[in-house]
């Protein structure tokens, strides 16, 4: 039958265990296939599925695959390319990111390993009950909007006067709606914040952690992310850059455990 690609439909059983059998890799792809959320490809292998592409709603495609897919990266990265949905981001296999960049003929703001970490309620341990880790107020909005600018500096090499101001804003209070947000510090003068990137039956993905960086003030991701391990059922998973050591260890404090790898490209 060899390796094929069809259009990944909602209600199909196989393509919706694949990311769920894949741990933290599959994360994304498995609480949007449980919501319906089906726009992407499904990549079969002599009748199993061996990989998935789902192009997310905000701009994000997560390429999910096993070694059922080795030897046919370039099938994957064509049919990405000549797909109809729009993507800027995208977390996957090295070998099928890299085919990507050199594809795609656009410019590239970041491209870099990405490290996984995932870690539970008892992993939390007794950092899991400090009680001030709170949802943000009004007063909180433009601190929020602050922390968001810098990560796309320092994380995405996105300059602030390149972010939409309105998007940001709107951004920011549909997060504060949905109760997708959680900070520590007094209302107006937060000190960290993380959101939830995504919840469901893969468990919780934590996105967006930033700490501001005025003196004295240390430990407060370890704390925000431990808080925010206990406060769920399912595990708590991120990926962060390899190469940044001290997110990692506030991770590692948290109780969290390094999980996999995977590369990340951001297109300009």
């Amino acid at each position: 039958m060899g390796f094929r690609a069809r259009k990944l439909r909602r209600g199909d059983d196989a393509a919706a265990e694949f990311p769920r059998s894949q741990g933290v890799r599959g994360a994304y792809g498995v609480k949007a296939l449980a919501a319906g959320v089906a726009d992407g490809w499904v990549f079969d292998r002599d009748g199993s599925v061996a990989a998935i592409a789902w192009f997310g709603p905000r701009g994000n495609l997560v390429l999910v695959s096993s070694d059922g897919s080795r030897g046919f990266e370039d099938d994957v990265v064509g049919r990405v390319l000549a797909s109809r949905y729009a993507w800027r981001i995208a977390l996957g296999d090295a070998a099928v990111i890299d085919g990507i960049r050199a594809r795609v003929g656009r410019s590239v703001l970041a491209h870099r390993d990405q490290v996984y970490y995932v870690g539970g309620r008892a992993d939390a341990g007794a950092l899991g009950a400090r009680a001030d880790v709170r949802k943000p107020v009004r007063a909180d909005r433009e601190r929020l909007a602050r922390a968001t600018l810098a990560l796309n500096a320092s994380d995405l090499n996105i300059a602030p006067d390149r972010v939409d101001r309105r998007w940001l804003y709107r951004t920011i209070d549909e997060r504060c709606r949905e109760g997708a947000t959680l900070v520590l510090g007094p209302p107006g003068e937060l000190w960290c914040k993380l959101d939830l990137g995504s919840e469901g039956p893969g468990g919780v993905v934590l996105v967006g952690v930033y700490t501001f960086p005025e003196p004295g003030r240390r430990g407060y991701a370890t704390a925000l992310v431990a808080g925010a391990m206990a406060a769920n059922d399912t595990p708590a998973s991120l990926h962060v850059a390899a190469h940044n050591a001290p997110a990692r260890r506030a991770y590692e404090a948290a109780g969290m455990r390094e999980a996999g790898t995977c590369r990340l490209l951001l297109l300009g």
